[in-house]
């Protein structure tokens, strides 16, 4: 069941020997959004790979971290380790949104004070844990 605009079969004079039939039926009253055409796409302040650098930079400062606990250093390695999370926090912080990468996944305090908490926590992990 297809509903039709307007009148069906309804004649316009001023069109002439053209039926209203003939003419395509009318769409919705609501114009295009003004905002949408004035708006146009910008452009990222910087490359988007260079937005997961700091992420990156976090990810090789575990993976050396993990490298050297695997060698038998406990401490240095899970030192290693909370120093990077504790500079991705750092990036957070101090970056802006367009820069950060993956490291944004929640809103920025809750994002740093997490990382923080983790930093804090593998450190007296370290710290406690007996041996080398």
């Amino acid at each position: 069941m297809s509903e039709q605009y307007g009148p069906p079969e309804s004649y316009d004079p001023s069109l002439g020997d053209v039926p209203a039939a003939a003419q395509p039926a009318p769409g919705p009253k609501t114009p295009p959004s003004p905002r949408r055409a004035e708006r146009a796409p910008a452009r990222p302040a910087v490359p988007r790979w260079l937005g997961q650098l700091p992420y990156i930079f976090v990810l090789c400062g575990v993976a050396a971290g993990l490298a050297v606990v695997a060698t038998n250093h406990f401490r240095r390695g899970s030192m290693l380790i909370a120093a990077s999370v504790f500079i991705g926090a750092l990036a957070r912080l101090v970056l802006p949104e367009s820069q950060t990468g993956m490291l944004a996944v929640r809103r920025r305090w809750v994002d740093v004070m997490l990382m923080t908490v983790a930093a804090v926590g593998v450190t007296l992990v370290a710290f406690v844990a007996k041996g080398q």
